[in-house]
């Protein structure tokens, strides 16, 4: 029976980082022959299996946000802060109740691949082809470090960004299913709250680091900003073509 307060980090599968560097590899080898070789001639019915791929991800996303949220709200009235989140004590072992929602989340992020390849699997790449692969290959060591480093901040990030998911997967569900959402215009606009939001999070460590605090995992969390400024300035151009695009068609 699996108990997720005796979760050892280290002891866990794919926590070596050969596991992240290596798939994301091979993810990108992979996507790179099918974008080649399937061709719409040769397209492969996947509406099956991405509606199913696109549901357990939204029920997915929803049960890690959900049992996050526990954990969290317990260590904060423990600690009676939730300063924590914000700057994590450097002698903090990622192990544990709440450092094994961060593992479930990291496993994700290898099931969210599969967003790729089912969409090549019919002849087309992704809308925004570039900015899906580069986000889904480096989120891998992204989510690695979170948990190699027991990375500050790394809770916000969970929780917005599977909250995100939640609506994201759901509106792909429904798609994929060929039913239309009248929200579906805002989902860009969510996943940029999701940026400018972690953004303020990080001037807010920052602002601890320079006041004399240590925290765990700065090195990452500096990677971890300049991997999210650049989905943030990506992100932002997407929003910019499709309003282009609406006013192109209202005209």
């Amino acid at each position: 029976m699996l108990v997720v307060a005796d979760f050892v980090w280290r002891e866990a599968p794919l926590s070596s980082l050969q596991a992240p560097i290596g798939t994301g590899v091979i993810y990108v080898v992979v996507v790179l022959v099918l974008s080649r070789v399937i061709t719409p001639a040769r397209a492969i019915d996947t509406k099956p299996l991405q509606a199913l791929h696109n549901l357990v991800l939204c029920l997915l996303s929803a049960v890690m946000a959900i049992g996050t949220l526990r954990e969290v709200v317990m260590r904060s009235n423990e600690e009676s802060s939730v300063r924590w989140m914000f700057c994590e004590n450097p002698s903090t072992q990622p192990n544990g109740a709440l450092f094994f929602w961060s593992y479930v989340y990291y496993l994700s992020k290898y099931h969210e691949l599969l967003d790729t390849v089912l969409q090549l699997l019919k002849g087309r790449p992704p809308p925004h082809f570039a900015l899906h692969v580069y986000h889904h290959s480096v989120v891998l060591l992204m989510a690695w470090a979170w948990l190699e480093y027991a990375q500050s901040l790394q809770y916000f990030g969970l929780l917005f960004n599977t909250s995100v998911h939640v609506l994201m997967y759901y509106y792909y569900y429904r798609r994929v299913m060929g039913v239309d959402v009248w929200w579906k215009h805002y989902v860009t606009q969510f996943q940029i709250v999701q940026f400018v939001t972690s953004l303020c999070c990080y001037a807010a460590t920052l602002f601890m680091l320079y006041s004399g605090s240590e925290c765990a995992g700065t090195v990452p969390l500096a990677l971890n900003f300049v991997f999210n400024v650049t989905l943030l300035y990506q992100f932002v151009n997407v929003l910019k073509k499709g309003k282009r695009q609406q006013k192109s068609k209202a005209s």
